[in-house]
């Protein structure tokens, strides 16, 4: 929890309005979703290194460009590009994932979704409170 040190009510209701500034706030939001989703991006591609056999598919993972819809601010993981035969990476992955009828269903996607819920919401969290407390304080 941040603690901060004031010498009065209008410095306090200054550094408030910085902090409720939509511009501002969007980037410090947008700064805190990052290494949730990097955390997130590492373990997907670590379980997929597992699964295979050229490395290939774990090298065009990838993290969008950063989107703001309606005040969701967000990012998403995916995969670019095509493999060797020139099938896309993206339907390699899905197919790999959920599986179909030549191939059996591989999760390492949902599997590092679960397993990196609780860290990468602390790093965001953490990332987060940081860029508070360094307004606040400046």
């Amino acid at each position: 929890m941040a603690k901060f040190d004031f010498k009065g009510l209008d410095e306090y209701v200054r550094k408030l309005n910085r902090l409720a500034d939509p511009k501002r706030a969007e980037g410090m939001i947008k700064a805190a979703v990052y290494p949730g989703a990097g955390i997130v991006a590492d373990e997907i591609r670590h379980n997929l290194e597992q699964h295979s056999r050229t490395g290939d598919l774990a090298s065009s993972l990838f993290l969008s460009v950063m989107e703001n819809e309606g005040g969701y601010i967000y990012t998403q993981i995916g995969f670019a590009g095509y493999d060797r035969n020139g099938a896309p990476n993206a339907i390699k992955a899905a197919v790999l994932e959920s599986g179909s009828s030549r191939q059996t269903k591989t999760p390492f996607i949902r599997p590092a979704l679960k397993s990196t819920k609780d860290k990468a919401e602390a790093a965001m969290a953490a990332e987060l409170e940081s860029r508070i407390n360094q307004l606040m304080e400046g």
